[in-house]
């Protein structure tokens, strides 16, 4: 059996993902304006949550991140840090 993941959709400003305690299995983002850009993830609706992960995406570069299933137990906030990029979430 193959195990599904819900997704956040393409993400380009900070937004609550989910509301419930859910798995964070991972985060893609492609930069989009030729400068770096940071993101951040929170354990939370809020980024006043525990930070679980931060992401520096290169100048026109894409990056992966896989979290193995990090049990956010508050639930999971997106936060636009810095930069102009499309990023999606993937969780459970």
């Amino acid at each position: 059996m193959v195990a599904g993941c819900r997704t956040s959709g393409v993400l380009t400003a900070s937004a609550i993902i989910a509301r419930h305690q859910c798995k964070l299995i991972s985060i893609h983002a492609c930069e989009l304006a030729g400068a770096a850009a940071m993101i951040k993830v929170y354990d939370g609706i809020s980024p006043s949550g525990v930070e679980i992960a931060r992401m520096v995406i290169p100048a026109v570069d894409s990056v992966e991140f896989d979290m193995h299933g990090v049990i956010a137990k508050n639930g999971l906030y997106f936060e636009k840090v810095s930069g102009d990029m499309a990023v999606s979430i993937e969780f459970q």
